[in-house]
């Protein structure tokens, strides 16, 4: 059963990644890694398919044993190209190498550069080689490390959503959820597998190999499910823009003092002439509106009004948008001339742009559905 499992996983891996290098549409860039993400799978469980052949050649084995530490930057430089639309690699990013590099060389005095018959004991005898336990150490401590980073950028990427934009498929949070669980789990059954081959229960290490390339098959199945459903799983942002604490940070570096203290009549202004401009434009019509456009609209730096938003009107600019769109569709659901017009045509036209993030914000605002609150005023 193990076998064939690892066989499933393998070829659906290649597939999926030799799909995703000929796309020519989308981020092409991003398509690449995480096609090379998907590669470094494919080349560690090769091991399992092609044995005969790597106990032919142990020097490529070897190099096929340390290509698990391309796991976390790969997947690290994936996430960054799917959630900033300005992300390029550059060579900088070469950095991500190291770590590899690092085990290639550890493995030259006792490994490399022996006979075949002395690297045939490393492999009798892998629990007891401190250069193998060193790289296994080493790969469980450094992909804990990239999850964390990713885990930063998805919950900084969230933060920037809701308060620079109101466009609801943008967000994604049961998307952003999902995949750091699913990054969480793999990672922790690949630590119990770790456990268990330096342990004296060596004989569950496979058993739990076997959940572990479940678990990755069942992952990239759900990874498909998804893009099939929801093409653009993120829309990115630049990478420029600044979540408003890190901005709180820059001012408490500076010695700057923060809005609270200076210039509050200014602000007070803003507001009055933001809401009033909300109200008499309409703004908020626009599905795809963000601090950005709102703010070329009335003259204000971007920084400015999403300060104005989040700190002085105390919402995330995506409540703030949708709380307009809510109490106009809410006047419309009631309003006579408004009858014939099903929900549905009712949330296009105030700004929404999916009936899911419609119902949702309508709930939250008004504790009811809008079916609900029709039928309640009717």
């Amino acid at each position: 059963m193990f076998e064939n499992v690892a066989l499933v996983v393998f070829f659906s891996h290649l597939l999926m990644a030799t799909f995703l290098c000929s796309l020519r549409t989308g981020n092409r860039l991003s398509h690449k890694l995480l096609a090379a993400y998907l590669l470094v799978a494919v080349i560690d469980l090769s091991e399992i398919i092609f044995s005969d052949f790597y106990r032919a050649y142990l020097n490529l084995d070897m190099l096929r044993f340390n290509i698990s530490l391309f796991t976390g930057p790969t997947l690290y430089l994936y996430v960054k190209t799917a959630i900033y639309d300005d992300f390029k690699l550059k060579i900088k990013h070469l950095v991500h190498t190291i770590p590899y590099a690092i085990a290639c060389l550890v493995m030259i005095p006792n490994f490399f550069s022996v006979d075949n018959a002395s690297k045939q004991l490393w492999y009798d005898n892998f629990t007891d080689v401190p250069e193998l336990t060193f790289i296994h150490f080493m790969t469980s401590i450094q992909l804990g490390f990239y999850l964390l980073v990713i885990f930063k950028h998805l919950i900084r990427y969230r933060k920037i959503v809701v308060e620079n934009y109101s466009d609801a498929d943008r967000l994604n949070k049961s998307w952003l959820t999902q995949l750091i669980y699913l990054f969480t789990l793999t990672y922790i059954i690949g630590l119990g597998r770790m456990y268990f081959r330096f342990s004296d229960f060596y004989e569950y290490e496979r058993l739990v190999l076997t959940i572990l390339i479940t678990s990755v098959l069942l992952s990239i199945c759900w990874i498909l499910w998804q893009a099939l459903h929801k093409p653009n799983l993120f829309t990115g942002v630049s990478s420029t823009i600044a979540a408003l604490d890190e901005l709180d940070a820059d001012q408490e570096k500076s010695s700057v003092p923060t809005i609270s203290v200076i210039e509050t009549e200014k602000y007070d202004a803003i507001v009055l002439r933001l809401r009033d401009y909300m109200q008499q434009s309409k703004p908020f019509l626009d599905p795809s509106l963000s601090v950005e456009t709102l703010a070329e609209r009335i003259n204000l730096p971007s920084s400015e009004l999403s300060l104005t938003i989040n700190r002085i009107i105390g919402q995330h600019f995506f409540d703030f948008v949708n709380l307009y769109r809510i109490n106009l569709a809410a006047e419309m659901l009631i309003a006579n001339e408004q009858q014939p017009k099903t929900v549905l045509e009712i949330l296009y036209e105030v700004g929404f742009n999916s009936k899911s993030s419609f119902n949702t914000a309508f709930k939250k605002h008004l504790l009811m559905t809008p079916s609900q609150y029709r039928k309640l005023h009717s």
